[in-house]
């Protein structure tokens, strides 16, 4: 009786190890490294489309943006972290790129995190990937807006595709995972009659990285007169190439 005892301690420690030491990749699933695999000189290049209000209509300019992954090193955690340069030129890249921004991407054991220029820290991806996951991925930022009327607040992220077609300017990609991360109105989108719409999502490839982000965050008011609101905007990138 006192053998089996041992022997049943000896079964159960290795299973709880192996339930320790279960990665994303034993299990059968993707690990979020794959699908942001950053490196120092990895240079993507995306069409980017800003969209604001200008006296009460919208307005969108129109870039193409090129972020350069310029240096890696350890964050105060221990962390990998990479630092990104970003670039603006216009659409036919006639003027030379001009600095718009740095931001930074971090890999913790089952999340991946992004600094943006305005020192906003987001969780952009988590392990496990599948479509039953989601996390809070404002958490840091909860009373930071991203307008005068919308909040970071209460945000939701959920793997909503995953391993699907999806077509960028660059082309189709076989393998990507769409997170969405919010996606709230009031009203239908129509300037008769919306009061808000926020809208943001994001799009990788496994092996390649972001090929498309979008944040749209509109206020329409009716008085006194028909107009969309100060702090109105949108974003969107899509790639056009990238090198790993």
């Amino acid at each position: 009786m006192k053998y089996l005892f041992v022997g049943l301690l000896f079964t159960f420690s290795l299973i709880a190890c192996k339930k320790q030491t279960e990665s994303p990749q034993s299990l059968g699933l993707v690990d979020i490294d794959s699908l942001y695999p950053l490196k120092v000189g990895s240079v993507f290049i995306y069409r980017m489309d800003s969209t604001s209000a200008t006296l009460g209509s919208l307005s969108t300019s129109y870039y193409l943006a090129k972020d350069s992954v310029a240096q890696t090193f350890l964050d105060n955690q221990g962390r990998t972290s990479f630092m990104v340069l970003r670039y603006l030129t216009d659409t036919l890249a006639v003027n030379p790129y001009q600095y718009n921004e740095s931001y930074y991407v971090t890999y913790d054991k089952n999340k991946i995190e992004l600094l943006d220029g305005n020192n906003r820290r987001f969780i952009n991806l988590v392990n496990p990937v599948s479509l039953s996951t989601t996390w809070s991925g404002n958490s840091y930022i909860d009373s930071v807006k991203i307008s005068d009327n919308t909040s970071y607040a209460g945000w939701t992220y959920q793997y909503t595709s995953i391993a699907q077609l999806y077509t960028v300017i660059n082309g189709t990609f076989a393998n990507a995972y769409t997170v969405l991360q919010a996606a709230d109105s009031s009203g239908v989108f129509d300037p008769s009659n919306i009061s808000f719409k926020t809208y943001s999502v994001e799009v990788y490839a496994q092996g390649v990285g972001l090929i498309y982000k979008e944040l749209t965050d509109y206020f329409y008011q009716t008085t006194p007169s028909p107009a969309f609101e100060d702090g109105s905007f949108g974003i969107k990138l899509n790639l056009v190439s990238y090198k790993r």
